[in-house]
C-alpha cells in the first residue's frame, strides 16, 4: 500500500489581552509573534479506512432514508467481512452518508486480496497524530479574563457585520475538540452531538478538555447577553462533534470521518459544519466524505485553510470544491491578509483570523488566531443566510485575485 505522510497544520497559538479594546494585531511585531508548528501524523499499522465502489454493493444508497442506509451498510460490511474471513470484532466505524465503507484493524498481508475484490474502491492506511496542548501566549501583566459584568464585541465579530441575533432552526455542528458544556455564554446542543472514540452514546465525553473547540464556538454563536463576548449568531445552537479528543487532542482520520459521517446523519439541508482543521496534507478518503455529506444532505461546510503560508489546494479538507462547500482564509485588523493563512483556490472567502477574542474552557476568555479562528465566522454568517463581500484582503499573495471579506449586513 502506498502510504501518505500528513500534516496537521490547525492553529492553537494564542494571546491573551488585558485591555477589553485591544482585540486586533496592531503592528509588523504583533504578526511575527504567531508561530505554527507543524506535526506529523503517523501511520497506524494494521489499520485501514476501506472504501465500496458504491455502484457494486446490494442496496441503493438513499439520502432521503438515512436509518435505512445505515442499517443496510452495517449488513453489507458484516458479509464483506464474512466473504474475506475477517474478524467483525476488527470493525471500529461503519460510514454511511458520508463514505460506502468502513476502518478497521486487517492484516496488512490480507490487502492484496481485499484490493481485488470487485466491491473494494480503494484501501487508505489510517494515520493518528494530535495536536498538542494550546498554547498561550500572554505579554507581562496579562491574565485569561474569567466572566465579566461587561459584554464586549470581538472585533472579528464587528467586521463580520454582527452580531445579531439568530431565532432559525438550524444548528452549527463544531468539529473539533468538543465544547465546554457547562458555559454560561454558549447555546450548546449535546442531544445531537457525537463522540468519535468512544462507539457507546453512553461513554461519550463531548466536552473540551483542550481548548480549541470551545473558542470556536463561541466566535460563531456567543450569547447576547450581559458579560463575555457575542458570537456571530448570537445564540445558535452549537453542536459537539468531538473527533479531536483528550488535553493534547490526539485524533484518527478515521474518528475524522466518522465525525464528519455523523453530521451527515442528524444535520438537516442548511445546517452548518465548521471544519476548523483544512491543512492536513492528503486524504482521499477525508476529502471524498466531505463533499459527499455537503452535496447529499445540502449542508454547508466551512473549512479552515490552513496555517503554513501555502497555496490550499494542496491540502485535506481545505481543497475540497464544491457547491456546499467554504474555504476560509483569514485576515488580520486593517483587512491585511494573514501572512501564515494558506490562499488560492478553492478559497471563496477571507475572515478576521488574527487576535481573535472568544470563549474558553472553565468560563474564560482568551484570544486566538489562526485559519481555525476565521472560518467560524462564516460558519455565523452562513447559518444566517446569505454571505455577502465587502471588499478584498489587502497585501493578497496573488495579488491580482484578492479574497473577499465575508460580511452579513
Amino acid at each position: 500500500m502506498k502510504k501518505f505522510v500528513y500534516f496537521i497544520l490547525i492553529s492553537f497559538f494564542l494571546h491573551a489581552c488585558a485591555n477589553e479594546h485591544e482585540f486586533g494585531v496592531s503592528n509588523e511585531e504583533d504578526e511575527e509573534m504567531l508561530k505554527f508548528p507543524v506535526m506529523k501524523a503517523e501511520p497506524i499499522p494494521d489499520h485501514y479506512i476501506i472504501v465500496f465502489n458504491e455502484d457494486r454493493i446490494s442496496f441503493r444508497m438513499d439520502a432521503d432514508d438515512l436509518e435505512g442506509t445505515e442499517r443496510l451498510m452495517v449488513k453489507e460490511v458484516e458479509d464483506f467481512l464474512k466473504t474475506h474471513r475477517v474478524d467483525p470484532e476488527s470493525v471500529q466505524h461503519i460510514y454511511s452518508i458520508a463514505l460506502p465503507g468502513f476502518s478497521a484493524k486487517v492484516n496488512a498481508e490480507r490487502l492484496p486480496d481485499l484490493l481485488v475484490d470487485p466491491k473494494v474502491k480503494y484501501i487508505e492506511q489510517d494515520r493518528r497524530g494530535e495536536l498538542g496542548p494550546f498554547q498561550v501566549l500572554k505579554r507581562p501583566g496579562q491574565e485569561e479574563e474569567q466572566i465579566v459584568t461587561t459584554q464586549v464585541i470581538p472585533w472579528g465579530v464587528a467586521r463580520a457585520g454582527g452580531p445579531f441575533t439568530y431565532r432559525g432552526r438550524h444548528s452549527v455542528f463544531v468539529l473539533d475538540t468538543g465544547i465546554d458544556l457547562a458555559h454560561p455564554d454558549l447555546n450548546v446542543d449535546d442531544k445531537k452531538g457525537f463522540d468519535a472514540y468512544n462507539s457507546k452514546k453512553k461513554d461519550y465525553d463531548l466536552n473540551d478538555e483542550h481548548g480549541h473547540g470551545t473558542h470556536v464556538a463561541g466566535t460563531i454563536g456567543a450569547l447576547d447577553n450581559h458579560f463575555g463576548v457575542v458570537g456571530v449568531a448570537a445564540g445558535v445552537p452549537v453542536v459537539p462533534v468531538k473527533i479531536f479528543t483528550g488535553p493534547r487532542a490526539e485524533y484518527t482520520y478515521s474518528g475524522l470521518i466518522a465525525g464528519i459521517n455523523h453530521v451527515g446523519v442528524r444535520g438537516i439541508p442548511g445546517d452548518v459544519a465548521n471544519l476548523s482543521f483544512g491543512g492536513f496534507d492528503d486524504s482521499r478518503a477525508l476529502d471524498e466524505a466531505v463533499l459527499r455529506v455537503s452535496e447529499k444532505r445540502r449542508i454547508w461546510m466551512v473549512i479552515a485553510a490552513g496555517n503554513s503560508g501555502l497555496p490550499a489546494t494542496s491540502f485535506s479538507p481545505a481543497r475540497v470544491n464544491g457547491p456546499f462547500t467554504i474555504t476560509v482564509s483569514a485576515f488580520q485588523i486593517g483587512d491585511r491578509f494573514a501572512s501564515f493563512s494558506h490562499f488560492g483556490f478553492p478559497v471563496k472567502f477571507s475572515a478576521p483570523g488574527v487576535n481573535v477574542r472568544s470563549t474558553w474552557t472553565n468560563n474564560r476568555y482568551v484570544n486566538s488566531s489562526g485559519t481555525s479562528m476565521a472560518a467560524p465566522h462564516v460558519s455565523g454568517i452562513r447559518v444566517l443566510g446569505e454571505i455577502e463581500k465587502d471588499g478584498y484582503v489587502l497585501n493578497h499573495p496573488i495579488p491580482e485575485n484578492p479574497d473577499p471579506i465575508a460580511v452579513r449586513r
